[in-house]
């Protein structure tokens, strides 16, 4: 019932910034917009749902820890 309410809601206020934003008619804008929407609109339904999702931390240390390693080896 929380999930239908919060869709709607997003709807509306979608419904409400559209417009001014096509009138301008700036695609990055626009994109811009629906990036961040969506990936907002994400977050909320998976806190809505109460689903167990991973820190976005876990990607860096994924991502820094092998460079890590390669300066301990060079600069060791």
């Amino acid at each position: 019932m929380v999930l239908l309410f919060f869709l709607v809601l997003a709807v509306g206020c979608m419904a409400l910034d559209l417009p001014k934003l096509m009138q301008k008619r700036r695609v990055r804008d626009l994109s811009v917009y629906f990036v961040f929407w969506i990936l907002g609109l994400g977050a909320t339904v998976c806190a809505l749902l109460k689903l167990n999702i991973p820190s976005p931390l876990f990607l860096i240390i994924l991502i820094y820890k092998p460079i890590n390693n390669l300066f301990g080896v060079w600069f060791h």
